[in-house]
This record gives C-alpha cells, structure tokens and sequence, in this order.
C-alpha cells in the first residue's frame, strides 16, 4: 500500500506512491545482480519497414519471375494437350485399324478352316477308293489296252482329277498365308494402340504436373510476398508510433525531475549507468554509478539489469500506445523513503525496507495506474516478458490494490 501524491508535470499527471511494509517490499537485490544496462535498448531485434519493404520488393520480383513462368508452362501444358489430342486420336485410329484387322483375320481363318475341309473330304475320297478313283481305274486298264483314243481320254480324266487336288491345295495355301498375314497385322496394330494410348496418358499427367506445380510456386511466392507487405505494414505503424513516442519520451524528459518539486533535501543525483556493482550497499544507499535511466522519463532511475528490461518493455509498449510508459516513482533513496513516510506515516514503508530502494519496483501512471484500462490490461498481459510483475498483494483484489506497483524479478 502507498500514497499518492500528484501535481501537473509537463502536461502530465503524477502520482507519487510508496509502498508500505511486508516482506516482499524489503527484499534487497541479488548479490550476483548485474546492473549493466543501456538508457534506451531496442524493443525488438525485428527488422524495419524499409528492411522489410526491400525484401518486399526482391519478393515481387520473384513473384513476378513465377507468374512469367506460370505463363510458360501454362504454354507448355496447352501444347501437352495438344499432343495428348493428337496421340488420343491415333490411339483411337489404332483401336480402330485393329479392328479391321481383327476381322479380316477372322475371314481368313473362316478360309482356311473350308480349305481344310475341303482337302480333307478330297484326301477321304481317295483314301475310300484305294489308290485312285473309278477313272483312274478305267485309265489303267485303257493303257493297258494301248488304245491311242482311250489313251488321251484317260489323260484328261487324270488331269482333271491331279488339277482339283491342287486348287484345293493352293487354296488352302492361300488361306493359311492371309491368315498368318492378317494375324501379323492384328499384332501391330494392337501394339500400337496400345502405345498410342499409352503416350496420350503420358502426355495429359505430364501436362497437368506442370501446371499444378507452377501454380504451386507463384501460390507461395505471392502468400511470402503477402506475409513480408503485412509486416513491413506493421513495422511502419510500429515506427511511426515509436516516432510519436520518441517525441513524448524527449517531453518528459526535459520536464522538471520529482525530487525538484520535492525539496533540495531529497534532490537525486543523476544516473550515469556505468554499471557498478551493487555488492555492499544498503536499502536506498545505491550509488547513481549502479543506476540506469529510465527512457522518456526524468530523474526516474533503476538498478542497471531493471532499468533495460524496463526500457525494452516501454519501447513495445510506445508501440502500442505511442508513448512511452508513464512512470511517477522508480529507485528511491534513504531520504525519500524518510520524507514520504514522515508526510505518509501509515502508508508508506519503514525507511530501508522498500523495493523502491533497491531499484527494482516502479509506480506507473497514465492509464496503467487504474485496473481494467488498456493500458493496465497491456501491462498483465506483458510485463512477465520482461521479467516484471504485478505483486499479488498489489492485484484487484490483494491485500492492498495498487494497479500502479509493479516489480522486477530479473
């Protein structure tokens, strides 16, 4: 608990508050804590717009190296098609070239087969009647005669009958060939429309990969050139409120420090931040060697380590509320610690027992100072990051509510 003690400061408001007792307020600092710390850290090692608009940029042009490649291989993949209309066709003449073939070569087996059976019924005929027929017979017995005329009549039944055994011969010959032959054609014909089709699905899946593929690539060129604009977005609005918060910070400032309207007896000297060690000295007895400013403050000052990861932290604040965090009370020394227990007997705390003098404990203003405000609401929800919190005696509902307490733990 603590009280407050507020005057108009350079268009800012006050508030002066001390806690008061508890074991948590007199807790010294760690023997190994390093007070080394920078006025003013950065609050982000994240790149700047102008870094991100340069990438942005090289991003563009990859993108725009993506879409030109989109177009070629939309070219490629419409000449893809193309061949794939031309191969489907000749799968189809093919398919239907086998077919003919497929037919003739059912007619020529058809020829075949009746040639067979022809010879067959003529090779039967002859095996009935022996040797020969009845006029191969009558034949014989004329040359056995030597009768000239029944000679040459014999002659001509003979040759008719050596002439039907060799049509069906040559018939079954001729069969049996255009069977091989259409068989053949048959064969190829299949095999090439099988390749055909087969060059014609090579074709359409080629096509397709290819553009699938490139639309994939300029999908994810323009979706990192879209991340990289949105950041460069943000980190100009976060440099634009930092600017604004610069100009704040350089207000405060130059604004007179807390311990001139104090009185002469509590002046505070200036904090160099040289980073002295803290090993040997008591409640309120830190030299200003072992102190760090606090940015766009005046006289606000903390143990080193303390005073960065405040600085840090008010710099991520600045960016959300384009200013620096409003700080009323930071390190305090002996004499403070006296005088605001003399002026606040039952608030404040015992001289030398609170985190105020160890540099490690502020009181904020500006909107952090009352619960449920953004700016309260941003501080909860970030301060840990930073490694400081809200002391669960001084949370809404603790044992003494302070909403502009709050503490670092390193």
């Amino acid at each position: 608990m603590g009280w407050a003690w507020r005057t108009p400061l350079a268009g800012v408001t006050l508030a002066l508050v001390v806690s008061t007792g508890g074991a948590a307020h007199a807790a010294g600092p760690s023997a190994s804590a390093s007070p080394l710390a920078t006025a003013s850290p950065s609050a982000s090692a994240s790149p700047s717009s102008a870094q991100l608009q340069s990438q942005a940029q090289r991003e563009a042009a990859v993108l725009a190296s993506e879409q030109a490649a989109q177009r070629q291989a939309d070219l490629d993949a419409a000449a893809a098609l193309e061949a794939y209309q031309g191969a489907q066709r000749r799968a189809d003449e093919a398919a239907r070239a086998y077919q003919v073939e497929a037919s003739a070569l059912r007619v020529a087996e058809s020829r075949t087969a009746a040639s067979r059976a022809a010879l067959s019924r003529y090779l039967g005929s002859v095996y009935r009647n022996g040797v020969g027929n009845r006029r191969l017979s009558v034949l014989n017995d004329l040359i056995d005669a030597q009768d000239p005329q029944a000679l040459f009549s014999g002659l001509s039944i003979a040759s008719r009958v050596s002439g039907n055994r060799d049509d069906q011969l040559d018939a079954l010959r001729e069969a049996e060939a255009e069977q091989a032959a259409a068989a053949t054609r048959a064969a190829e014909a299949e095999r090439a429309s099988r390749t055909a089709a087969t060059a014609a699905a090579s074709a359409r899946v080629k096509a397709d990969e290819a553009v699938a593929l490139q639309k994939a690539r300029v999908a994810a060129a323009a979706r990192t050139l879209s991340s990289t604009q949105e950041a460069a977005d943000v980190a100009a609005a976060r440099e634009q409120a930092l600017a604004q918060a610069e100009a704040v910070a350089r207000a405060r400032s130059s604004a007179p420090p807390l311990d001139a309207l104090l009185g002469a007896a509590t002046a505070r000297p200036e904090a160099t931040c040289v980073g002295a060690s803290l090993d040997g000295f008591a409640n309120g007895r830190i030299p200003a060697d072992a102190l760090c400013p606090l940015w766009g403050t005046s006289g606000q000052m903390l143990r080193g380590d303390a005073a960065a990861a405040f600085n840090a932290m008010s710099k991520a604040y600045a960016a959300a509320f384009r200013a620096p965090i409003c700080v009323t009370d930071s390190y305090r020394s002996y004499d403070e610690q006296v005088a605001v227990r003399k002026a606040k007997p039952n608030l404040a705390a015992v001289p030398g027992t609170s985190n105020h003098g160890w540099g490690v404990a502020v009181d904020l203003c500006d909107g952090v100072q009352t619960f449920g405000t953004p700016q309260h609401v941003w501080m909860q929800q970030n301060a840990m990051a930073y490694g400081w919190f809200h002391p669960s005696w001084a949370q809404a509902g603790g044992s003494k509510p302070e909403p502009w307490h709050w503490e670092f733990a390193g």
